[in-house]
């Protein structure tokens, strides 16, 4: 079968510094665009590489089929991963943290080598239980058939500030796509398997996420032995949120400390 064309995007600094490169895989509906405005630019000026692809069906990718799976976006990150030149930090958004999960546990195919990852506003392990877990506790939900309409005003409510310029909601808003079928299916049905997981993890949370709440991130943080950093205020699309500098700065820290503890070369 032949590999799927997919959008890549890099970034190289001027003053690199020593440490793994960057690959950040977006979330549902998203695409390598949502990257480009603030992380990309924050992350390249802290002397990181970065990596931003777009999905197979999302941004300038090659189309899905209707048969395309969660593990099809798992392969999609493989392929960027293996034609590096080391292991990269692997940073995954909503959806996309849950496409990460699967690739380092190793659930779709051999986990590849990474120097870590990050889970930003992640998918839980299992979102059936979340959402069954925020349905018992009658808490706010996000009207995930308005959001597939792409109707502005669960956009802005979902992923988005409440006070975000109307121009910049409609300019992302307009960029949204559908996912198929059996993405949403198969990632109620393949797991993650966190016990297989061998490299560090860093949980990057919102303080105002519409989408996976704090309870969630925390649970998510202890599951992977990982540190919780949250974020006051921010919104779920924190690449686009102007607290992103935040972001931006664990994530440099965190490289950083990928880079000090790896293994020495063999003299």
């Amino acid at each position: 079968m032949s590999a799927v064309q997919l959008e890549w995007i890099t970034t190289q600094p001027s003053l690199p510094r020593p440490t793994p490169p960057v690959v950040l895989v977006h979330g549902a509906w998203h695409g390598a665009w949502c990257w480009t405005e603030r992380a990309i630019p924050d992350l390249v000026a802290r002397g990181l590489t970065v990596h931003a692809i777009s999905l197979r069906g999302h941004g300038r990718s090659a189309p899905a089929s209707p048969l395309t799976t969660i593990c099809d976006y798992v392969r999609d990150v493989q392929t960027v991963v293996r034609k590096l030149p080391q292991p990269p930090l692997v940073v995954g958004h909503s959806s996309g943290g849950y496409v990460v999960q699967l690739l380092m546990s190793g659930r779709c195919g051999t986990a590849p080598p990474l120097a870590g990852a990050v889970l930003l506003c992640s998918s839980p392990v299992s979102s059936p239980a979340y959402f069954l877990r925020r349905l018992r506790e009658r808490a706010p939900m996000v009207d995930i058939r308005a959001l597939l309409r792409r109707e502005a005003e669960a956009v802005r409510a979902a992923l988005l500030r409440a006070d975000i310029a109307p121009a910049d909601l409609e300019r992302y808003r307009r960029q949204l796509v559908r996912e198929p079928p059996l993405v949403t299916l198969t990632s109620m049905i393949i797991r993650p398997r966190p016990l297989r997981v061998q490299v560090p993890v860093l949980v990057i949370a919102a303080g105002n996420d519409a989408v996976f709440d704090l309870p969630a991130q925390q649970e998510l943080a202890t599951t992977y032995r990982a540190e919780l950093y949250v974020i006051p205020e921010a919104a779920h699309d924190l690449m686009l949120d102007p607290a992103w500098p935040l972001a931006g700065a664990a994530i440099a820290y965190f490289a950083a400390t990928l880079h000090r503890s790896a293994p020495s070369p063999t003299k």
